[in-house]
């Protein structure tokens, strides 16, 4: 490839690529509006016979168009190498774009052989929106290089967050009023109530999704749920590379905290990992679900779509579910199998990607040192690695018993499998996951309340998971072991811990339990004629991004669908996060206040 550009490379002035440039900027802007428009089309209107092949006619010219001017760009280029490590998503794209336009047709045939469940149009369906979408990505990346305003601006990793989650929310909204998402149309509100859901991998629903969207809103959900569930970590990045100008090194310490990353130029390298893993993953969870189903399952039919769409929304701790009553369905009734398989990928997406990575890490390095391979000091688990599994070990197994005791011991409650099983599923589930395998209502208060507790605490940090976290938890309880033992400071696992982590730890869990407090008091105001402790719950669900519900979602008015919407998304930006993105940091005083008491006890 290099020895092909450089013998290709065009001997062309300054002013002449300065031309070739301008010419071919309004080009790829035009085709990158004409693949929007299409891809548009491709996902919210459904096309006959004609109309695809006319689709894909077009689909082919802007692909042809559009690698075509990508590699005019790079042979009129005298720094070359430069230009490609300087652009290198774009010019991963159009090589993206190159595979689709050279081997388009056996990519269709050879999936059409794997999943003989898919029927052909929405095979063709999905490749021309995958296509568009890969179009549209490569004209939104020039774009915000060269937009002068947005590049001028220095807006933090937080505002990006929220700016991004923003637009993310209106573009599935949009989707999912065209007519093909829905059977029979949807409102404004249920529409975007559903997209913040997915995008803020929350699960709450206030319609059957089964019964009112169809497969193509449900492509559409899964997109979102898949976008979303990935936010924190890549979102955030992106947006903040592109709309700045570029990583500004306090942006990049920033994203660093994000991701628990020590090296500031791994960065980059981490994000890949993490997309690379979570599809592995997602796609192994697809695999194994497809299998437990066999094709005697009375949802053999719809195997390949089930599967994938599950080990998504697991795996996201989103809770969705093409089922009417979820996981309890009685088509799963006694599938511990496919349960255990959620359970897996639930804790896999709220475990966190900086564990996950030093465990990887540590696995191997004590391989190579044990077959030879390795002569240096084999990595150990980090501090952050140490609380996050420890506090999770403790929430599954402390979880799992009280319910089971709450549950099983002290009430009667209903089991989908062996009662411990069903009482270790919720614990899981409840830690941001949503989904559940017997009815919620049918539960005991006490076991809503400890479930309540699970939900709020929620999963680890640079997750998918929502909640307050592990990790803060443990601070949390740290900080009371100090004070209760007289000690001068925070130890961990043979550690000494920052009074910055205690004190931004204290301030996430009062947030959090202010602001469901908040809605809560709004949700009873708004719907005095329902249970104040089945609204509590839904608040918890809605601010931690849990999806559990004791079934009054659909009962709720516009008013109070809005309160639930403004919880989700505040939710899954994190309380502290979003506050802090609207204040702006005051310059330092350079003095202090003389000191004084305050009595407590």
């Amino acid at each position: 490839m290099v020895l092909v550009v450089r013998f290709m490379r065009l001997p062309i002035s300054e002013r002449h690529r300065a031309l070739v440039i301008r010419v071919l900027d309004p080009i790829t802007a035009l085709c990158g509006v004409s693949a929007l428009a299409l891809l548009v089309i491709v996902v919210g209107w459904p096309l006959g016979p004609d109309l695809r092949m006319m689709v894909r006619a077009i689909t082919t010219a802007l692909l042809t168009i559009f690698v075509g001017q990508e590699l005019v760009r790079v042979l009129v280029q005298t720094h070359w190498l430069r230009y490609l490590r300087e652009r290198f998503l774009e010019i991963s794209l159009a090589v993206a774009a190159s595979v689709e336009l050279l081997f388009g047709e056996p990519i269709l045939g050879w999936i059409g052989q794997r999943a003989p469940d898919l029927p052909a149009s929405t095979i063709t369906v999905l490749y021309l929106a995958a296509t568009q979408l890969t179009l549209v990505l490569l004209t939104g990346l020039r774009a915000l290089r060269r937009n002068r305003l947005l590049s001028s601006r220095r807006l933090s990793p937080g505002m990006v967050f929220i700016l991004s989650f923003a637009v993310l929310i209106g573009t599935g909204t949009l989707l999912l009023k065209t007519p093909q998402a829905t059977v029979a149309g949807i409102s404004w509100m249920d529409a975007c109530f559903t997209a913040t859901s997915a995008v803020c991998v929350t699960g709450l629903m206030t319609v059957d999704m089964a019964e009112v969207f169809t497969r193509h809103g449900q492509w559409v959900i899964l997109g979102l749920i898949q976008i979303g569930g990935l936010g924190v970590m890549t979102i955030t990045y992106f947006f903040a590379y592109f709309f700045a100008g570029g990583v500004s090194l306090r942006n990049r310490i920033a994203l660093q905290d994000l991701l628990s990353e020590e090296n500031l130029g791994h960065i980059g390298t981490v994000l890949g990992i993490i997309i690379g893993f979570t599809f592995l993953t997602e796609m192994a969870g697809a695999v194994a679900i497809y299998a437990f189903l066999g094709a005697d399952h009375v949802l053999a039919h719809d195997r390949v779509f089930f599967s994938i769409f599950h080990s998504i929304s697991a795996f996201c701790n989103a809770g969705f579910s093409t089922l009417t009553a979820g996981l309890a369905d009685p088509a799963l009734s006694g599938q511990t199998g496919i349960f255990s398989i959620v359970m897996i990928l639930i804790v896999g997406g709220g475990i966190g990607f900086p564990v996950i990575k030093n465990l990887w890490l540590v696995c191997i390095a004590h391989l190579e040192r044990r077959f030879g391979s390795r002569v240096a000091v084999a990595p150990r688990l980090t501090t952050n690695s140490q609380v996050v599994l420890f506090t999770t070990a403790g929430l599954l197994v402390g979880g799992t018993l009280l319910i089971w005791l709450t549950e099983f011991v002290f009430g009667h409650g209903t089991s989908n499998g062996p009662e411990w099983f069903t009482a270790l599923f919720h614990a899981v589930t409840a830690r941001t996951a949503g989904f559940n395998i017997t009815p919620v209502t049918t539960m005991l208060p006490a076991t809503a309340a400890i479930m309540m507790f699970l939900m709020f605490v929620g999963g680890s940090p640079s997750s998918t998971a929502g909640g307050i976290k592990t990790s803060t938890l443990a601070i949390a309880v740290l900080s009371v072991r100090r004070v209760l033992l007289g000690r001068s400071d925070i130890e961990a696992f043979g550690r000494r811990l920052n009074e910055d982590i205690a004190e931004r730890a204290l301030a996430i869990v009062l947030l959090a339990v202010g602001f469901i407090t908040l809605v809560a008091i709004s949700l009873c105001a708004l719907h005095p004629d329902l249970s104040p402790a089945d609204l509590t719950f839904e608040a918890v669900s809605a601010v931690s991004t849990v999806g559990l519900s004791r079934n009054i979602t659909g009962q709720l008015g516009d008013p109070a669908k809005a309160v639930v919407i403004s919880a989700m998304f505040i939710g899954r930006i994190g309380i502290l996060l979003f506050l802090l993105s609207f204040i702006r940091k005051p310059q330092p005083l350079g003095y202090r206040l003389p000191e004084t008491s305050v009595v407590l006890t």
